[in-house]
């Protein structure tokens, strides 16, 4: 009776410890983007159970994503949803911040309550949602088209959650917008000309109408439209940057157009009228140089500075030495006319 006694209990402890070794088998794995940063903006993660027992069912598997490690606080997402499997694809409702740091893990609760969690990935930085490719230079950009194609990238988002919908603005100078368009492509080209010889800057918004998240994006510096025809004046245009130097560049573009060929001289003046620096005639341009009618003063197409090098001024004098901090006059004397502008240097 003894032994039956001993056996019995020794069965009741196993039978007591079954659970809990049924419970250490279960585990939950997560796949997801292995990309960091992100590329994708609203990425799918797919929860996995392991071990669960048909007794578990139905599961219920659960995502979420933080910016702390804990999970404590900075929680973003905490999605969950049903299956009838041991996996499951979770979304998240909303986009992940941009430019961030985020943690997730996965989370499979059982019928009778049992919560099973991943191990946690991270850190892991975020996508940005949306960037201007072109024209974009942060330097100024010259295009030669009057409808140039106005192009962009966004992040990636589930199919899930619909696609992208984008409003692009061009606006003049001042600020007032001359096109606006509404489309679901990341390429933009004017339903009309835009005006030659001018400057605008464009912007891009962004949304996803199924979350309501949204941005804005505005184009890094100028887009000058080039008309490649003969200018119909002779004009000096105001250089840029002013004031100059600036963290970019450390000299200032001059343009000029000539209607007709014509004898030209461009020449930098402190406020009393002394010359300064003699730009035309200068090492680049003998004394005897006619112009033809066109447009000066402009880069070559691709180039980053939006200038033509022997046509800016660095601050210097016509020895190479720098002049001080002040406002300066640029002159152009070309077919007939005389035309200042105001240079502001900021020093060295």
């Amino acid at each position: 009776m003894r032994r039956a006694g001993v056996a019995f209990a020794l069965l009741a402890a196993l039978a007591a410890v079954a659970p809990a070794v049924a419970a250490a088998q279960r585990s939950v794995t997560v796949i997801a983007p292995a990309d960091n940063p992100l590329r994708d903006g609203l990425p799918a993660f797919t929860v996995v159970g392991s071990g669960f027992l048909p007794s578990d069912l139905p599961l219920r598997f659960t995502l979420q994503i933080a910016t702390n490690v804990s999970f404590a606080t900075g929680l973003l997402s905490d999605t969950t949803v049903s299956g009838t499997g041991v996996s499951q694809v979770v979304v998240p409702r909303r986009l992940l911040p941009e430019k961030s740091t985020v943690y997730w893990r996965g989370v499979i609760t059982t019928a009778a309550g049992l919560q099973v969690n991943s191990a946690i990935t991270g850190p892991v930085s975020t996508a940005t949602w949306l960037t201007l490719v072109s024209p974009n230079n942060p330097n100024g950009s010259v295009v030669y088209s009057n409808r140039p194609a106005f192009t962009w990238s966004s992040a990636r988002i589930h199919a899930s959650a619909g696609r992208w919908q984008y409003e692009i603005r061009v606006s003049d100078a001042s600020g007032n917008p001359v096109l606006v368009g509404r489309l679901d492509d990341t390429v933009y080209v004017p339903v009309r000309d835009l005006e030659g010889n001018t400057s605008y800057r464009w912007s891009v918004s962004a949304w996803i109408p199924s979350s309501g998240d949204s941005t804005r994006v505005f184009s890094a510096a100028s887009v000058v439209v080039l008309d490649p025809s003969v200018p119909p004046a002779t004009i000096l245009f105001q250089n840029f940057p002013n004031p100059f130097p600036n963290a970019r560049v450390g000299a200032t573009c001059i343009w000029f157009d000539l209607r007709s060929a014509s004898p030209v001289e461009l020449q930098v003046l402190d406020l009393r009228g002394n010359l300064v620096r003699s730009v035309i005639p200068g090492p680049s341009f003998p004394s005897s140089t006619t112009f033809a009618a066109g447009r000066y003063g402009r880069a070559s197409e691709g180039s980053n500075t939006g200038c033509d090098p022997r046509l800016s001024w660095d601050g210097t004098d016509d020895s190479g030495r720098a002049v001080p901090t002040g406002v300066y006059l640029i002159r152009l004397r070309a077919d007939g006319v005389e035309t200042f502008r105001k240079a502001l240097f900021k020093g060295r």
